[in-house]
This record gives structure tokens, sequence and C-alpha cells, in this order.
């Protein structure tokens, strides 16, 4: 079943990264998987694809049209030279919210309901501003599952009993977000924050190479460090968690991508 997920959490929890990293995991299943970055305050395209040349590719040109097309979806859609199974969206350096015309909350859920029919995983990464955002809060309140990054510190805490009592309606399911742990470092108060929260499924460690992959705009690349494998083990076990045991379990049977070709005959190459 296509399926909508949204990563969000406090700010610095590593929800981009952990984003693209989940998405390139998903597609190495063979599963087409469509990334958006929702954040129009710092955009992150230029960030996590440096080099890439993205024209008018931008996700506000999009969201702000009169009437949002599979076709028009598609142009917008950035693909990676090396994983025909991943396409990525989001705002492009130097805009904002005032770049484009404010968009609505119809014109996102008719989105989401052309993404399901062109993927089979929509992966969301929100904004931190979630309750300002409305691509994000209602990515919330839409998703087939929502993973919620914390950090193990005073500032999550306090960002958390903030914006919770915010999105409390019934309509966000927050008893239903898989609550993990992120940027974890040895010294930093774990068990203190998943006291406060509970629930709290996993962890995901601090990574030295993640760090430098960030800073060197190479987020889309493996990790290979062995150092990096608790993380990419978290990553493994939140796939299966998406996908079911059974559809998880990888496989060297080549399954025929169905969207190979899709991205050209939606008007433009974008190989």
């Amino acid at each position: 079943m296509n399926k909508i997920i949204a990563i969000w959490g406090n700010s610095n929890s590593g929800k981009t990264t952990f984003s693209i990293k989940l998405a390139i995991e998903l597609s190495r299943q063979k599963k087409n998987v469509i990334l958006i970055h929702s954040d129009y305050v710092t955009p992150v395209i230029s960030t996590v694809l440096p080099l890439k040349d993205t024209k008018d590719q931008s996700l506000g040109n999009l969201l702000s049209s009169v009437q949002i097309t599979q076709d028009e979806i598609l142009k917008k859609c950035m693909t990676l030279d090396n994983n025909e199974y991943l396409s990525i969206m989001g705002y492009l350096h130097g805009e904002n919210e005032r770049t484009y015309a404010k968009y609505g909350k119809e014109n996102i859920v008719d989105f989401f309901i052309l993404l399901k029919h062109l993927a089979d995983h929509i992966i969301i990464d929100c904004s931190s501003m979630v309750t300002q955002d409305i691509l994000s809060r209602t990515a919330l309140e839409l998703s087939d599952q929502v993973i919620r990054l914390i950090t193990p510190d005073l500032k999550a805490v306090s960002y958390f009993v903030s914006t919770l009592p915010m999105i409390a309606e019934r309509k966000f399911n927050l008893q239903n977000h898989v609550k993990v742990l992120s940027n974890v470092k040895p010294d930093m108060p774990k068990d203190a924050v998943s006291n406060k929260f509970g629930g709290i499924l996993k962890e995901l460690d601090f990574s030295e190479e993640i760090e430098r992959q960030f800073y060197e705009g190479r987020l889309f690349e493996s990790l290979m460090h062995k150092k990096s494998a608790a993380y990419l083990k978290i990553v493994d076990d939140l796939v299966a968690c998406i996908l079911g045991e059974n559809e998880s379990t990888k496989s060297k049977t080549t399954k025929e991508n169905p969207m190979k070709g899709l991205w050209k005959r939606g008007g433009k190459d974008h190989e």
C-alpha cells in the first residue's frame, strides 16, 4: 500500500538527514520514493544537492499553482543519476514564504493524493515549525506513519512541551507517532528525556561520517564507516516497520521499476 511518511521533530534533531537516509534505504528495496523537503525558512536543496541544476523545479511554485497535476509534479521532481527509484522536491536557494502566492490546505491535500498515485512512499521532511507551516501540519494530519525525532537535551524538552499542546487534536494521532531519540552522544541525558516522553522506540547515535556528509553536501551518498553501522541498523529497523517484516526482507530478485521513464514522459528529461 502506498504510504505518506512524515518526519518531524525539534530543531537540529536530524530530520533532513534521517529523511534522506530513510528514502535511500526504501529506494534500495526497489520502492519508488518521493522525498519532500518542506522547509521554506531554510531551503535545503542547495545544501544537500549543491551541484544539481534545479532550474525552475521549485516546490513552492508547484503548490501555489492554480491546479496541480501529475505531469507538473513530475516536472518539479529532481532525480539522482545513480538511483532511478528516488526523486526529490523542495524549495530552492533564496526562496521564502513571499516568493510565491500563498497556498491553502486544499492544494496540499490534492498534492498528497496525486503523490500517492506516483510513488510507493512519500517522505515529508517537515519543518520544526509545524504549527506555522501548513504543509508540515497537513503532513502530520494525513500521513500514514509519523516518525518523531527527539534530541536528548533540555532544548528538545522545551520545544515539545510548547508544541505538542498545539497539535493535540485527535486528527494528529500523537499516540501513534514512532518516537526516536536522535543525534545521541554518550554524555547526553537520554534516560531523563526518554522518561519524560515515554515510548521511545529507537535511538539514532550521532555519526561523525554523517556530520561530514552534511557539511560537504554529500548526504545522498552511502555510509561506509563501521562507526555508522549502528545508525544504519536503526534506519533498517524503521524501514522494516514501514514495509512490514516480510516485504522489507532484502532480495536479489530484480523488480522492474514501473516509474522508469515516467519522469521523461512528464514533459521534461530530468535524468
